[in-house]
């Protein structure tokens, strides 16, 4: 593959730790002439830079939000079934040059799965609580349908957690997928084996948010009791010895990761993992190759450790 150009399209963009993860791929299979940027897309002018990047001859772009979606609505790609059935794709592979058909995929659930796999998670059988109904949600509510997995999607709006669970069962056949709101959350987390937080809170303006903070603690019959220590006690009393997986990766630990890790025993990642097991994913299809996981893991570590030095100074 020679002086191949990729990218990564989305609005915005500047925090996107793809360029540095996938060139150091690149570099470490002595690809360095391969190319690999960002570039701010608006979704108005998204088939307009599509075009564009495949009149340039680029060989493969990252889509990213909020352009998952939009790009289906462009007919401009044939999405295979996976993204097709979640409407949305994250990986556009060019074949053919100019002139060439352009495919669609979506490499975000597979990557959540093997990030837990990678923590340890065996989810075979595992009754799964997904929390969130957005994108993210959608595309890794749908891979562990399809994989057979019992499902219960909370989200805020309890209408939207129903609608999304009856789409899966729906597209699935699997009649075990269950939508509902917060009021049921801590009953959830109970039954749940795995837990995969799918929202934005934890990052951004509410980095001083968690789930728990959205459930309903009930009432101290004692009258001697902090509501901080009264979540902590639920927190333990249905979490203890399970898998908890926020999908957000910048701050590396969430309140949510940090509050379950303080008050029971668990298995805790972030989504870091996720982000690089999806890219390795993308460039396996862009190239056919294989590349170094742990290359990748360590240039977005180091990435995030630099914006914090820089940060704090």
């Amino acid at each position: 593959m020679k002086n191949c150009k990729f990218g990564v399209f989305g609005y915005p963009i500047t925090h996107s730790l793809s360029p540095i993860m996938q060139t150091a791929a690149f570099d470490a299979l002595g690809m360095s002439n391969c190319e690999y940027k960002a570039y701010a897309v608006e979704p108005g002018n998204l088939m307009e830079e599509v075009l564009k990047a495949q009149a340039e001859n680029f060989c493969g772009l990252n889509l990213t939000i909020p352009l998952k979606e939009k790009i289906i609505e462009t007919g401009l790609i044939i999405p295979d079934d996976f993204s097709k059935k979640a409407g949305a794709v994250n990986t556009l592979h060019f074949k053919g040059g100019k002139d060439g058909e352009i495919y669609g995929y979506n490499t975000d659930a597979k990557g959540a799965a093997k990030a837990l796999e990678y923590a340890g998670c065996d989810t075979f059988g595992k009754k799964i609580l997904i929390i969130g109904a957005g994108g993210a949600s959608k595309s890794i509510s749908l891979y562990f349908g399809e994989a057979g997995n019992s499902l219960k999607i909370i989200n805020r709006t309890a209408e939207k957690a129903q609608r999304l669970a009856e789409e899966i069962a729906e597209k699935t056949g699997n009649v075990n997928v269950f939508g509902g709101g917060f009021e049921s959350g801590w009953d959830d987390l109970k039954e749940a084996d795995v837990i995969i937080q799918t929202t934005e809170l934890g990052m951004g303006k509410y980095e001083d948010v968690s789930v728990f903070d959205q459930l309903s603690l009930g009432k101290d019959e004692t009258n001697n009791k902090t509501k901080d220590e009264m979540k902590d006690e639920l927190i333990r009393e249905c979490l203890e010895n399970k898998t908890v997986f926020d999908i957000v990766y910048n701050p590396e630990e969430t309140k949510f990761l940090r509050e379950a890790k303080a008050a029971a025993n668990v298995r805790a990642l972030n989504g870091m993992m996720m982000l690089v097991f999806q890219g390795a994913l993308s460039f396996e299809i862009w190239t056919g190759k294989k590349p170094d996981a742990n290359v990748m893991k360590e240039a977005v570590l180091e990435a995030l450790r630099s914006k914090s030095r820089h940060e704090s100074e």
